[in-house]
């Protein structure tokens, strides 16, 4: 069985610094290509997920993981890519449908204690402001799959076009599970 490869540091950049999972050095087109096709999944999980009112997300999220487990023996470059890529679509939708969730019974209890506290007169005040509230709810939860597909689309542009793509915070993470967790481990 071959051994996956290896970056290979750049005099440049700092060695604690370099991914230690993947090398961009010798990636072939269709590594490129595939990488391109986890990035991109974004894009059918959100298109997928708003015509089906959500019946898609439970397999449209896993698109990447699938890629990985495909590449993960045969190039480490996409099994990089397509790592990062699940864990950003599984933190847009989770996330997105946890702050609905959690934050619309959260603000839906306390729009009732602001309506009851009417009586005492300052609900006129923590109404409206508990309205605010929810918009902002809802803005976080329209944001969070616009941004996954905003990153994703970044990261298919780059990774097509031969270039690395790191999202921010999630690289890390992912580049210390591909690298057995000794990444800057003290």
């Amino acid at each position: 069985m071959d051994k996956p490869k290896r970056g290979i540091p750049r005099a440049d950049v700092p060695t604690g610094e370099l991914p230690r999972s993947y090398s961009t050095l010798r990636v072939a087109d269709d590594e490129r290509l595939w990488a391109a096709i986890a990035h991109g999944s974004a894009w059918f999980t959100l298109l997928g997920g708003a015509l089906s009112i959500g019946a898609i997300l439970p397999i449209s999220v896993f698109i990447p993981l699938i890629i990985y487990f495909a590449f993960r023996r045969r190039s480490d470059y996409v099994a990089f890519h397509a790592l990062q890529a699940f864990t950003l679509q599984l933190f847009g939708t989770l996330g997105a449908l946890l702050v609905l969730a959690v934050g619309g019974l959260v603000w839906v209890v306390g729009m009732v204690v602001a309506m009851l506290s009417m009586i005492a007169l300052v609900g006129f005040v923590l109404v409206p402001l508990w309205g605010l509230v929810g918009i902002v709810l809802m803005l976080i939860v329209v944001a969070m799959p616009l941004l996954m597909v905003f990153y994703g689309t970044m990261a298919t542009i780059e990774t097509y076009n031969g270039r690395d793509y790191r999202y921010p915070f999630i690289a890390r993470w992912v580049d210390r599970q591909l690298a057995g967790g000794f990444l800057n481990a003290p």
